[in-house]
Order: structure tokens, then C-alpha cells, then sequence
């Protein structure tokens, strides 16, 4: 066991002074500091101490909590799922068999946004009316959706007459 050093009678009156009042000890302790080197350091030594309490706690105690602590915690059930090459093979063989699927499903059932509902397709409109009153009787179907809806309308219905009538024999 060591023992306390030794105080010199001059010090002690400083000491108490910077115990009483760190930052400000008085002018004889601060005269007194310049002169005694020990007397200086403890004063940086009792300014450089925290101010709060220590914490006082069982040795060991931080080192068992974590222990104390899991020791309360209810078990749980160790589940260990370990899958394998293959079965991560196989969920990517099914992951890309139902996108493949779903791209060729949505392909196959595309359908136009807006359908033509003509009655007669152009070929049947060619040979109804060979002097079709378009201007190039080869393209008469691609002039037919270029009118208004008015003169179709009034094409398709000079159609409609001309098939309702019997067809002259030559």
C-alpha cells in the first residue's frame, strides 16, 4: 500500500483555495501557483475532472447483462431453412415460365383499340361496283375511308340498292 506524500506548509492554504474555488483561488494562491509547480498541475488536475458522480456498480455487472438479459427472453424456435442450388434453380425456372407465359398471353390477346365494322370487304365492293365513282377504280377501298362519314354512308347505301336489284341479263 502507498502512502500520501507529504504536503508542504505553504501549499495547504492553496490547496483548500483551489478546492473551494478552482477558477478563481485568489491572488496569494495564484502568485503562490507561479512559483510551485505542484501546486499548478493539481489545480489543472481538479479542473480536469468530471463533475458528476462515478457510477457505482457490481464488478463484472456490463461484462453479465447482455447474458441476464437473453436468459429472460422467451426461445424461440430455430428454424433453418437452407435451400439448396437446385431449388433456387427451380424458382427461377417457374419465375421465368410464368413470365414468358403472361408476355405470350398478353401478346395473343391484343386487340385493336378501334375496329372497323365495314358490311362488305373491299374486294366484294370492287365487284359489285366495277365503275366505282372514285378516281382510280384499283385503289377504290382506300378512297372509301378517306370520304367524310356522310358520302360513305351514301356509297355504301348505292351499294345496298344496286345488290337489292336483280341483275340484268345480257
Amino acid at each position: 500500500m502507498t502512502q500520501a506524500l507529504p504536503i508542504a506548509d505553504p501549499c495547504t492554504p492553496v490547496l483548500e483555495a483551489i478546492l473551494a474555488d478552482p477558477l478563481d483561488p485568489g491572488p496569494e494562491a495564484e502568485a503562490h501557483m507561479k512559483l510551485c509547480r505542484a501546486c499548478s498541475e493539481t489545480r489543472v488536475a481538479y479542473l480536469a475532472q468530471e463533475e458528476c458522480p462515478e457510477v457505482l456498480a457490481p464488478v463484472g455487472y456490463f461484462e453479465r447483462l447482455p447474458d441476464r438479459i437473453l436468459r429472460k427472453l422467451p426461445a424461440r424456435p430455430r428454424l433453418r431453412l437452407r435451400m439448396g442450388p437446385f431449388t433456387w434453380a427451380a424458382a427461377a425456372a417457374l419465375l421465368m415460365a410464368v413470365g414468358a407465359g403472361a408476355f405470350w398471353a398478353g401478346r395473343a390477346n391484343r386487340a385493336p383499340m378501334v375496329e372497323a365494322t365495314l358490311p362488305r370487304t373491299p374486294s366484294e365492293i370492287q365487284e359489285i361496283l366495277p365503275e366505282a365513282p372514285f378516281l382510280d377504280p384499283e385503289d377504290a377501298f382506300s378512297q372509301l375511308t378517306a370520304l367524310s362519314q356522310q358520302d360513305a354512308d351514301a356509297v355504301l347505301q348505292t351499294l345496298r340498292d344496286r345488290q337489292a336489284q336483280p341483275p340484268a341479263k345480257k
